[in-house]
């Protein structure tokens, strides 16, 4: 029996978006705070993480995830300020924020729960709150200068895209860091079907 795959659904960034993200993360690493930066080719908006999943559920999955995409036009968003979770005073993962069309993109995410129920899928507890991870807090020791710079970026901004399909992914986790592998690619509609099909 083949190893079970650990997966996710997401959006992938424009090349421009994740260099001027990579940039944001070159000044936030002027801290020198114990953080475990993100590999800027890796940055990606999670939709759905769907942990460790049998390899033959995926080739399932995938008829489900073009349907949902086919029911999607473009979605036009932006990285936009940066913070971190649970708040700066405490910070434990380091986030870059969204705007722009953020109402499509929160329904494609709902729609997305409902449609991998059928394969054992608990739907999210959690409201969607879409955001990039760029970092994860390792230790304590400068903390106080991550969270200065932080603050003086708050008024960070890329240029806005317009995100036009969705990735099924492998992720890989390394000493080095996560390593992410496209296995399902499914492009949003042109002229989307109605969303209620």
């Amino acid at each position: 029996m083949e190893p079970s795959i650990r997966s996710f659904v997401a959006i992938d960034l424009s090349e421009t978006v994740r260099r001027q993200i990579g940039a944001l993360i070159q000044e936030l690493r002027k801290s020198e705070a114990q953080v475990g930066w993100a590999r800027v080719e890796g940055i990606h908006l999670t939709l759905k993480f769907l942990g460790n999943v049998a390899p033959e559920l995926i080739e399932e999955m995938k008829p489900a995830l073009a349907r949902e995409a086919a029911k999607t036009g473009p979605i036009r968003i932006e990285a936009a300020g940066c913070g971190a979770f649970p708040g700066i005073q405490s910070p434990r993962v380091i986030w870059v924020g969204l705007r722009g069309e953020i109402a499509p993109l929160a329904d494609l995410a709902r729609r997305l729960e409902e449609a991998l129920v059928p394969f054992g899928f608990a739907p999210e507890a959690r409201p969607f709150k879409p955001h990039l991870t760029v970092g994860r807090v390792k230790g304590r020791a400068r903390l106080q200068a991550l969270q200065q710079m932080l603050l003086a970026h708050v008024g960070f901004s890329a240029e806005p895209f317009d995100a036009a399909q969705i990735v099924l992914y492998k992720s890989d986790l390394r000493p080095d860091g996560a390593r992410y592998t496209p296995l399902f690619k499914t492009p949003f509609s042109v002229n989307p079907a109605p969303a209620d099909e």
